[in-house]
């Protein structure tokens, strides 16, 4: 695999897995929340939901990339091997990460400003759910941190 093969794969993983783990943790804190705290924190839960439903859209957005730019053909879902298309679909997907940055920074603002709940509601044996949540969309905030690693311009 080539040096442009090699970076769009590890783009495709990396930005998947940040995703996934921001769902994942999201979904995992609105459930603790409710389990511990009921309906109480409305504003808290209306911006959690709010941020599922963000993430959930950007997760929908990068399937779309992968099934049009990534993948050679959905029947095969073997990834695009000639230099044109590689380069092609690393410059699609800087501009719709560029596009999602904001909203992910938005998204971690937003739950920044929300009150959190008792920490002891979102308390899980590996840490503070909460914490962890916010990490994870920070973590997708400065992706473009680990793209420049890489040495893909922006």
């Amino acid at each position: 695999m080539d040096a442009s093969n090699t970076v769009l794969w590890r783009v495709n993983n990396e930005y998947r897995k940040r995703l996934s783990q921001a769902q994942t943790y999201l979904d995992l804190l609105e459930q603790l929340i409710i389990a511990n705290c009921g309906e109480e924190p409305m504003h808290t839960l209306e911006s959690l939901r709010y941020a599922r439903e963000q993430v959930a859209q950007i997760v929908e957005e990068h399937r779309h990339w992968r099934h049009t730019f990534y993948y050679e053909s959905q029947a095969s879902r073997r990834m695009v091997q000639n230099d044109r298309a590689v380069n092609r679909a690393l410059a699609r997907f800087s501009r719709m990460r560029t596009q999602h940055e904001q909203r992910l920074f938005d998204l971690y603002n937003i739950l920044y400003q929300t009150p959190r709940p008792d920490p002891l509601a979102t308390r899980v044996p590996n840490g503070d759910l909460w914490n962890m949540a916010q990490y994870a969309i920070n973590d997708l905030v400065v992706f473009g941190d680990y793209v420049n690693r890489l040495g893909v311009v922006n």
